[in-house]
């Protein structure tokens, strides 16, 4: 009967087995450490909605208020300079 393993060689082929079985069960182990449920994905990504609005909606805010200051800033500095050619033309006569 040469053809049939002997009891030491059937021995190290189970531990081989399970061995392999035990690294697969950490690979899987390992991968599950990894998900994520469905219901916290969703959640999550609507927290990020929210807050991805709640941003846009402060840059718009942030964006109006500047050019609001642009404005206000520019007029300053040009109306007295208008007024004062104003004034000259007024009293000063126009011309000899």
């Amino acid at each position: 009967m040469p053809d049939e393993p002997t009891l030491w060689e059937l021995q190290r082929t189970i531990q081989a087995g399970y061995r392999e079985l035990s690294a697969d069960i950490q690979a899987l182990n390992s991968r599950l450490d990894q998900y994520v449920l469905k219901e916290v994905y969703e959640a999550r990504r609507d927290a990020d909605l929210v807050r991805i609005a709640r941003l846009e909606t402060e840059l718009a805010t942030a964006r109006e208020t500047t050019r609001k200051a642009l404005l206000t800033a520019l007029t300053s500095f040009i109306a007295p300079i208008v007024v004062g050619i104003v004034l000259a033309v007024v009293l000063g006569g126009g011309g000899p």
